[in-house]
């Protein structure tokens, strides 16, 4: 396939390039500075901010799948809401409608009565805040969407053993490896087994 990449420069998101290449898939990846990103025969890179809708068009033209592992730091901007709505601004252009997204767990209906939960909240309120309210512009879009939401990520390598359900719980010892929610991640986009769901994974 040919995969538009947003976050591509961020630790998920460079893992996430890194394995589509090594799957064979031709990739673009939006970068405000694609100097950090290494060159490959499979892959172009688009200058720009997620937020301004030229670039992003330009990276998502001809793709026939959007994934976006967007993640927005505690003191910075709404990234993830303000990034996704303008790529859905472009999908609504005519562009391709398959959009995977990296969310995390604690959002919307996966807000469940839990200290998990809560803590998280208390911790990362910004981080999720931002994260509802880019999932509330996704689920009721024309896109053809997964969700996936994350638990705390590690650094750890590529195992292939891990657990996803949309009605999946998590806890304070959850968490999977960047490595293999790439894969999942680049699995889903195959096998459609979530969409229009958003589905929890862990270790």
């Amino acid at each position: 396939m040919h995969l538009a990449i947003f976050g591509a420069t961020g630790r998920t998101g460079r893992v996430v390039l890194d394995q589509a290449l090594e799957r064979g898939h031709q990739v673009t990846a939006l970068s405000r500075g694609p100097a950090t990103i290494p060159q490959h025969e499979r892959l172009r890179v688009v200058t720009g901010d997620v937020r301004d809708f030229a670039p992003v068009a330009q990276t998502i033209e001809d793709a026939h799948a959007v994934v976006s592992t967007l993640g927005r730091q505690r003191r910075g901007p709404a990234i993830c809401t303000e990034g996704t709505r303008t790529i859905l601004s472009a999908i609504a252009a005519g562009r391709p409608r398959r959009l995977l997204i990296l969310s995390n767990y604690g959002v919307a209906e996966s807000r469940h009565r839990s200290l998990y939960v809560a803590v998280s909240w208390l911790l990362e309120r910004s981080v999720l805040r931002d994260k509802e309210h880019m999932e509330a512009l996704v689920r009721p879009s024309e896109t053809e969407w997964t969700l996936v939401r994350a638990p705390i990520l590690t650094s750890g390598p590529r195992t292939g053993r891990y657990r996803t359900g949309s009605d999946l719980r998590l806890t304070f010892t959850s968490k999977v490896s960047r490595a293999d929610i790439a894969e999942f991640m680049l699995s889903e986009l195959e096998d459609n087994t979530y969409l229009r769901q958003g589905v929890a994974i862990t270790s």
